[in-house]
């Protein structure tokens, strides 16, 4: 009996251990008071001309914000540094949407400003974003400053 109980306790073990590899990981992490979401799709404006590629990070810890795109290297482009736009700032307010707590919308004001163009940061300067994330994926984004060449929307590649 003890042998059988043993055994039996090693199968229901070892087939909970199978099913947690073979589950999903989810796209939003938490760690700590940070959040993380993604997003692929393309991004127009400031360094994205005519429209490009971009892969999106969304950081969120406690009221603050940061954004960023970067253009996927191309292969037969390796001469070139990628595209790249970041903007920090503070979270004015997140709008829940139907679904969970991984769908909604947030409004931000922009505090600072990076592009792969200037190449710095740009401090103390003045915008705003508003981000949307639907099942845990940054699926629109609009942000501004009042810096020239600052302005970049983003649509993300549907889901369904």
């Amino acid at each position: 009996m003890w042998k059988q109980s043993h055994l039996l306790m090693g199968i229901v073990g070892g087939a909970a251990v199978v099913g947690l590899l073979q589950a999903p990981v989810a796209i939003a992490q938490t760690n700590a008071n940070q959040e993380f979401f993604q997003g692929r799709g393309v991004a127009q404006g400031s360094v994205f001309a005519r429209g490009r590629n971009a892969n999106v990070l969304l950081t969120l810890d406690g009221e603050n914000f940061r954004l960023e795109m970067t253009e996927p290297q191309a292969s037969s482009n390796r001469n070139r540094a990628p595209s790249r736009v970041e903007y920090r700032g503070v979270i004015t307010r997140r709008n829940a949407e139907p679904g969970g707590q991984n769908n909604f919308v947030l409004l931000t004001r922009v505090r600072s400003f990076d592009s792969s163009e200037t190449l710095r940061v740009i401090s103390n300067t003045a915008g705003t974003c508003r981000l949307e994330v639907f099942d845990a994926r940054i699926v629109d984004s609009n942000c501004s400053t009042v810096t020239d060449n600052s302005s970049t929307r983003f649509l993300g590649v549907e889901q369904f």
